[in-house]
């Protein structure tokens, strides 16, 4: 008995044992294996990458120690010495306390976090939202080894789900030895709509210019963002106001900059910003709208503000300046104007500064009342007629009488008027400018001979002219001169068929044909003859979708040239207003006006003079538009809907009638961040006398 006892008591002592062991051995294995489902089901739930040294129970929370999280392709990461988790409800909440958080924004992509929602998104293991509980986190936003910004005292939630992330939550921004709270949340309008807020009484410049590219223009060196709002549903918007802002400008420095700055989806501007260039007054207005997605033009640049900051750089480097204005007209289109002392008495200078690589701006021409012989049109009427955003007048003409141009003139790619011995510039579909002197050669040849062409839209002509309905709304009476209407036989044949040889004894309807002169010894064609007309210029305008006349060619492959046909020569030193369009070396354009016979405000330029500013603006070519009293520069400032006058022109301050001009066009939308203001009152018309 004893011995059975005996045996049966080993045997139950052997059970107890292994069951113990199991039991142990059960708790050992169980925390890596519920360890290792954990971190794989939140893995699989945010696209994070997650790492824990242990993972213990507490009732129905589970509770973290020394956890790692990690955002897809290292751009942000997590420590925290203990985290709080619990689940239920397909539902995550995560208390994290005094979390250490960093962010490395140059690591950040959309395709990034488009696999983040796109793996939250498509989970369907069990979880529908995550809620992350801080409290007195820590926020660095570094560039690699470098940090960029501290943030302390963080404290709030953010909730995630499928679709969208709320949040609440407090931090303060540490500079030095200051402290800058900020606050962030989610608010539901009264029409539902999820707005993402964030406000700050007032954050510092400085620090924020550690993500702005290295060769960007502007450079924050202190000032403060006061008021700052920022509202993020539908679209983006943000406001602040800039105080005491110190920007380095390549070697030149802005202070005291103020005013109000607004922002939305892609774009940055400002009513008016106040403050020095150098020492000078300066303001700048306007909005640029060339911003990549998610703030990346701090990064990558913006075409607008480099244009902006080129044009302010330009104006601040001549010699004695006294007054800086900058605006932003449109994508690729900066306005500027300066004061200066020049050697003979104050100067004012005006310019446009294009960049012809800009997809969505286009550069015309425009003639008044659409005819080569008008009663002349204001260059702002021609601006606002055909809803230009920039331009300037164009060439010489004949002033109070036909008001026909004197030289060469395209229009959308379609020859005008045609050239003469005069410079004219040309603007190829590719944006490519040409200057030189055009030449027209071309033949008519008859059943009975072949007449020369030497004229585009001249009446009368003492040789051959080929005249259009763009010559005007009719030909007038002229002995000698002799109409020939013809028929065009086919899309860009040169053959014709003669519809009428029409003496002009009496004024003519207009048509398509050639006038013919008097010295003209040909004889005529007979009426339903079939003639052949083709005619081109050289150098070849084929590519142009613009050409105007002008003159003199002012710079050459960057040295100043003395124009042999120069337009009224004898006024070469004359001081008085001039006006050019001129190409930069990188291949920018420059609208240029300077204002003269206002000895108050500015004394105008002679040629030479001239050519010496084109040179210090940077250009390489360069040719004068029609000066003295035709000198007019149009622009849409901010606010307006359509362009004014932005110079002072001499008749009396009063805009002239001319010939015709040339404009900037911009397909882009219209600003949005500047609201229009009441339409400027126009300046003062006068007809100038012949």
């Amino acid at each position: 008995m004893s011995a059975i006892a005996s045996n049966r008591t080993t045997s139950l002592f052997t059970i107890v044992a292994i069951g113990i062991v199991a039991v142990a051995l059960g708790f050992l294995v169980r925390e890596p294996v519920e360890r290792a489902l954990f971190v794989r089901a939140v893995s699989q739930a945010t696209g994070f990458e997650i790492a824990i040294d242990r993972l213990d129970r507490d009732g129905q929370a589970y509770v973290l120690q020394n956890l790692r999280a990690n955002v897809p392709g290292g751009a942000g990461s997590l420590v925290a010495a203990q985290a709080r988790v619990l689940v239920a409800d397909r539902a995550i909440a995560v208390a994290l306390v005094s979390p250490t958080m960093t962010f490395d924004p140059d690591r950040y992509r959309d395709a990034d976090r488009s696999r983040t929602h796109d793996a939250f998104a498509g989970y369907r293991g069990g979880v529908a939202t995550v809620s992350v509980t801080v409290d007195r986190g820590t926020l660095a936003i570094a560039r690699g080894p470098s940090t960029l910004l501290d943030f302390e005292a963080i404290s709030g939630t953010v909730d995630v789900d499928a679709a969208r992330v709320a949040y609440g939550l407090t931090a303060q921004l540490v500079v030095g030895d200051s402290r800058y709270p900020i606050t962030g949340a989610e608010r539901v309008r009264d029409d539902g709509t999820r707005v993402q807020t964030w406000t700050a009484a007032r954050m510092p410049l400085a620090p924020f210019d550690a993500f702005v590219a290295p060769d960007g223009p502007f450079h924050a060196r202190a000032g403060t963002l006061d008021d700052l709002a920022i509202e993020d549903g539908a679209i983006l918007h943000a406001r602040a106001h800039v105080v005491g802002g110190r920007f380095a400008l390549g070697t030149h420095e802005l202070r005291g900059v103020h005013g109000a700055l607004v922002a939305d989806a892609g774009g940055i501007g400002s009513h008016v910003l106040v403050g020095t260039l150098d020492g000078k007054p300066f303001d700048a207005a306007g909005e640029v709208h060339d911003f990549h997605a998610h703030y990346r033009w701090l990064r990558d640049g913006s075409n607008d503000l480099t244009s902006l900051a080129t044009l302010a750089t330009t104006m601040a480097s001549e010699p004695r300046v006294n007054a800086i204005h900058l605006e932003v007209t449109a994508p690729g289109l900066v306005y500027g104007q300066y004061a200066m002392t020049g050697d003979h008495g104050p100067l004012a200078i005006t310019m446009l500064g294009i960049d012809p690589r800009e997809p969505t701006l286009r550069i015309g021409t425009t003639i008044a009342e659409n005819h080569v012989v008008s009663g002349g049109e204001r260059t702002s009427a021609m601006g606002l007629r055909t809803h230009a955003v920039g331009g300037v007048n164009g060439d010489y003409f004949d002033i109070g009488r036909t008001y026909q141009p004197q030289g060469m003139l395209v229009k959308d790619g379609a020859l005008v008027r045609g050239p003469t011995d005069r410079a004219a510039l040309a603007i190829s579909d590719a944006k490519h400018v040409t200057f030189a002197e055009f030449h027209l050669h071309g033949t008519v040849r008859t059943a009975r001979g072949s007449m020369p062409i030497t004229e585009f839209n001249d009446w009368p002509s003492g040789q051959v002219a080929v005249i259009t309905p763009d010559y005007g709304k009719e030909l007038p009476a002229k002995v000698g001169m002799t109409f020939v209407r013809l028929e065009p036989l086919g899309v860009g044949s040169t053959k014709f068929r003669v519809d009428a040889v029409e003496p002009a004894t009496h004024a003519l309807a207009i048509g398509f044909g050639i006038g013919v002169g008097r010295d003209v010894k040909t004889p005529l064609p007979h009426v339903g003859e079939t003639i052949d007309v083709s005619y081109a210029t050289e150098p070849s305008i084929a590519h142009a979708t613009t050409a105007i006349g002008g003159g003199p060619i002012l710079l050459r492959d960057g040295t100043a040239y003395d124009d042999a046909h120069a337009p009224a020569p004898d006024e070469k030193e004359y001081r008085w207003p001039v006006i050019a369009l001129a190409r930069e070396r990188d291949d920018r354009l420059l609208l240029v006006a300077v204002d003269g016979r206002h000895p108050e405000r500015s004394v105008g330029m002679t040629r030479p003079e001239f050519s010496d500013l084109l040179l210090r603006l940077g250009a390489t070519d360069a040719m004068a538009l029609d000066s003295g009293g035709s000198v007019t520069l149009v622009s849409r400032a901010p606010g307006n809907a359509n362009v004014t006058v932005r110079n002072v022109p001499s008749d009396h301050s009063a805009e002239r009638w001319v010939s015709d001009a040339l404009f900037v066009y911009s397909d882009a939308p219209k600003p949005t961040i500047v609201a229009p203001i009441a339409a400027a009152t126009p300046i003062p018309e006068a007809r100038p006398t012949p």
